[in-house]
């Protein structure tokens, strides 16, 4: 599919809502002539992202989603420390889609001042009528008081942002009361699979039941959370798991029976986005398994968490034995 253009845009500094408001009804009806284009939104996606580049690669994948997933995007940047201020863009962009163009809009707010810490009341003038709002948080985890958490029917972050237990203890919190779609739990689908994979044959399966320890790789957010999951799934118990740092998510499950040793890994290459699964019985017998990964992780994290909006409780009980753990 091709890239998104920008066919019609509008951009003022030092407005009131009410201008950007008015500027994106006028975009639309420009193009309302047009008659082989369509605009069919499924959702208004909300973007907080905290600066420049997180802006930038927000924006990036959500319009490279566009056509599968046509939305209005509001991306909002907010700076409580600098002065009132509100500066506005409204963009409306067209792309190819199947036999037809899709039109979507797109409207960009800086916000200085106390105003920032209350963009619940800027976003409601954006949402789309009866479809519902998803929140996501950019290169950051919400605070489960904010008051932006109220219009969000669903809130996308990543895990990979929490930088200790103690993140995902707040994002836990927020779960119970919001429907959370994570990022990271998307992205590690290929580790989890191919480590169900790995007990599919009965002569790896009977070694479960002797599992003694479990390690695990990775960021502190996707370490975490791989190790929640383990936990949950095998029944091991939380001591018996560790936690180590790493660029990528690896996990080795050991498992002793009669004094031998069977291990089962699940690891990503160095040199290339695949990951691969192994296991080894004490007589010598290896299984590989491997999953090729997609090229752009965060807009194929992002359309993974849009086509499942709703709760998922086996993410959910990773993330409660997640908390659980303890970082060595």
């Amino acid at each position: 599919m091709a890239d998104a253009v920008a066919v019609d845009s509008w951009s003022a500094q030092g407005v009131r809502l009410s201008d950007i408001v008015g500027a994106l009804a006028d975009l639309r009806d420009q193009s309302s002539h047009h008659a082989s284009s369509s605009r069919t939104a499924v959702m208004t996606i909300v973007a907080v992202a905290p600066g420049d580049e997180q802006a930038y690669a927000a924006t990036g994948a959500l319009r490279s989603l566009a056509g599968h997933h046509p939305s209005r995007i509001v991306l909002l940047r907010p700076d409580p420390d600098q002065v009132a201020s509100l500066d506005g863009r409204a963009t409306l962009y067209s792309l190819d889609g199947d036999n037809h163009k899709v039109n979507f809009e797109e409207v960009a707010i800086e916000v200085g001042g106390q105003a920032a810490n209350h963009l619940d009341s800027l976003v409601e003038a954006f949402t789309l009528s009866d479809l519902p709002v998803a929140v996501w948080y950019v290169s950051s985890l919400p605070d489960p008081s904010d008051p932006l958490l109220a219009v969000a029917d669903v809130v996308l972050v990543d895990s990979r942002d929490a930088e200790d237990l103690l993140g995902l203890r707040g994002l836990l919190q927020l779960a119970r009361r919001r429907t959370v779609v994570d990022l990271s739990w998307t992205r590690l689908k290929p580790w989890r699979e191919l480590g169900a994979a790995l007990f599919e044959p009965a002569d790896h399966r009977s070694w479960l039941g002797s599992l003694e320890h479990i390690e695990v790789s990775g960021k502190a957010g996707p370490r975490a959370l791989t190790g929640g999951w383990l936990a949950e799934r095998t029944g091991l118990a939380s001591g018996n798991v560790t936690l180590l740092d790493a660029r990528h998510v690896s996990f080795k499950l050991t498992c002793t029976r009669d004094g031998k040793d069977a291990t089962f890994a699940v690891e990503r290459d160095d040199d290339r986005r695949r990951v691969r699964a192994e296991g080894r019985l004490p007589d010598g017998t290896t299984s590989t398994i491997t999953a090729e990964l997609p090229e752009d992780s965060l807009a194929a994290a992002l359309a993974g968490a849009l086509t499942r909006l709703g709760p998922d409780p086996v993410w959910e009980a990773a993330l409660s034995a997640a908390t659980s753990l303890r970082d060595d």
